[in-house]
């Protein structure tokens, strides 16, 4: 697991309120940068085949089916969202609600 957000922390605790803006700006301009995010994903994917692809684990399978159904889940919230506030808005006002 990534270091980087105690890192963060460890530093920021240290720091007044509104020391903090300039220091997560500085922090994300060292460590925020596209080539140590691509080298940590790189390191993070060759540790994660080693540990679970190759040694035939059912993780992987389990990681993608549950990656999918938590990002159907959020792409259709908004929509169901949607749907139960009309529904209540007409309730409101006497109307029948849609199904």
């Amino acid at each position: 697991m990534s270091q980087l957000p105690s890192k963060f922390i460890d530093g920021a605790k240290k720091l007044k309120v509104k020391e903090l803006t300039p220091y997560a700006r500085k922090f994300a301009s060292e460590e925020l940068t596209t080539s140590k995010i691509s080298g940590r994903y790189n390191k993070w994917m060759h540790n994660y085949k080693t540990q679970y692809i190759d040694k035939g684990s059912p993780k992987p399978f389990f990681d993608v089916v549950a990656i999918l159904f938590f990002g159907s889940y959020a792409l259709a919230w908004p929509q169901e969202l949607k749907h139960l506030r009309a529904e209540e808005a007409a309730k409101l006002e006497g109307k029948p609600a849609h199904h």
